[in-house]
């Protein structure tokens, strides 16, 4: 069954109705657990109170058997209607219907990819069948917009996706917020930690392999790594865990050591992570940006390098860690803590423009017509009153400087501008635009 030409022409279907401009499709070709920048842009909108309703695709969606009968249909009925009168719709990989689709001329098409910069090549940039490539070209004309975390790599996302280059905006990947955004990763780590008890006490260290393009060297990836001797000779300080690429299909993670393959949500785990081992995953550009040891177990580096994808940059010269070909060297780095954090600070540059948690904002704010949506939606102001002096601080007196800062912190709204003889912050509180206020010109005088 080709699912990708039975949906587009049932996209093409339903074209006959309008557009509505408070509908967006999300589409999660490659599944993320529901935790990338397609719902970090979902998660803002809710966060903004905009009248939005969400059309979600997943990967699953698609299977073919006797138990998702169901699904099919809804997916070639209600989801495909939905899609075709979406105003905007974002993706996470590459969606193969699309080129047989004829989008309404005033839906938007924003690509996100799930992938942050350019490490290894893909897409465009490999050796792909001409009626592949082809088809490609055919999804890709029908996007508006790609998005890149820097301009280094805007030409290789052009590549890649066989866009011209004035196609790929740099203005932030979504889900790298999280890495600069404030979580409890104490907490997380003592509830991971309920769970391994063997990881109490010892430092984390993940090893995420990537795929190659070759089943049967994925099925031996595994036996490359000494799990046995890592145990033996680091095991007092380190404990290992595994995260296998999704596309990794019958690797055996041995039962003494951690599998969190599954685990729901990849950057919650990174920032748990003390050393990462990688490969030539992009895994490694994300988890670059947190600063911290990374080490590269390129045991078939030559062959890669010759036979496999490539890469965009020099992989020796860019490599923000120690490249180790054996599990003797990967040892030896680790428990010498011969590593050069310069090295992934200069990675993550190459890869990105921005160290802040803005692109989810600054993605909604450039694709989303706010004002549209929400009908002007005026801003209110809450003033909380008191007293701006020590004097006072704690106090009933100054009851409505404390409110202000509960509606601060539940919100995420800072009230650090010094602004109409007050300390002002801007930002919604369930949907509505507001401007907390506390006056500093004495209870009596406000």
């Amino acid at each position: 069954m080709n699912t990708n030409r039975i949906f587009a022409q049932c996209f093409n279907f339903f074209r006959r109705f309008k557009v509505k401009e408070n509908r967006i499709t999300l589409i999660e070709k490659l599944d993320t657990g529901g935790t990338g920048s397609l719902f970090s842009i979902k998660k803002e909108c809710e966060k903004r109170g905009l009248p939005l309703e969400f059309n979600i695709i997943r990967h699953s969606d698609y299977r073919v058997s006797p138990g998702n009968i169901g699904g099919l249909i809804r997916l070639f009925t209600v989801k495909a209607w939905r899609m075709a009168t979406s105003s905007r719709i974002f993706l996470n990989d590459n969606f193969m219907p699309m080129a047989y689709m004829d989008i309404a001329p005033e839906t938007i098409c924003i690509q996100l990819w799930h992938g942050m910069g350019s490490f290894k090549k893909f897409g465009g940039s490999t050796e792909l069948a001409p009626e592949i490539r082809e088809e490609l070209k055919k999804v890709n004309e029908k996007v508006d917009w790609i998005l890149a975390g820097s301009d280094n790599i805007r030409g290789n996302y052009a590549e890649a996706f066989c866009v011209p280059e004035e196609k790929i905006i740099n203005i932030g990947c979504p889900q790298a917020d999280y890495y600069f955004e404030t979580h409890d990763v104490t907490r997380k780590r003592r509830e991971l930690e309920e769970k391994y008890p063997k990881l109490s006490g010892r430092k984390l260290v993940l090893y995420a392999p990537t795929f190659r393009d070759d089943p049967e060297r994925d099925k031996e990836l595994l036996t490359h790594f000494d799990f046995a001797r890592f145990e033996k000779e680091c095991g007092e300080e380190y404990c290992l865990a595994v995260r296998l690429h999704p596309q990794i299909r019958g690797g055996k993670v041995p039962d003494y050591v951690i599998d969190l393959t599954t685990y729901p949500n990849v950057r919650e785990l990174l920032r748990m992570t003390d050393v990462l081992i990688a490969d030539y995953s992009s895994i490694a550009v994300e988890y670059a940006l947190l600063g911290r040891p990374i080490l590269l177990y390129a045991f078939d580096k030559e062959w890669y390098l010759g036979k496999d994808r490539g890469f965009y940059f020099d992989y020796e010269k860019t490599a923000p860690g120690p490249i180790c070909e054996t599990m003797e060297a990967l040892i030896r780095h680790l428990k010498e803590e011969d590593w050069d954090l310069s090295k992934v600070r200069e990675f993550a540059a190459l890869h990105n423009d921005h160290f802040d948690a803005e692109s989810t904002k600054r993605v909604v704010d450039r694709f989303i017509d706010m004002k549209k949506l929400s009908g002007g939606n005026k801003m209110k102001i809450i003033a909380g009153l008191g007293n701006p002096t020590d004097q006072y601080k704690g106090t009933r007196h100054n009851i409505g400087f404390m409110a202000i800062d509960k509606l601060s912190e539940a919100y995420g709204i800072p009230v650090n501008q010094h602004k109409f003889k007050a300390m002002v912050g801007s930002g919604f509180v369930e949907g509505q635009r507001v401007l907390l206020m506390k006056p500093l010109t004495y209870m009596n005088l406000s």
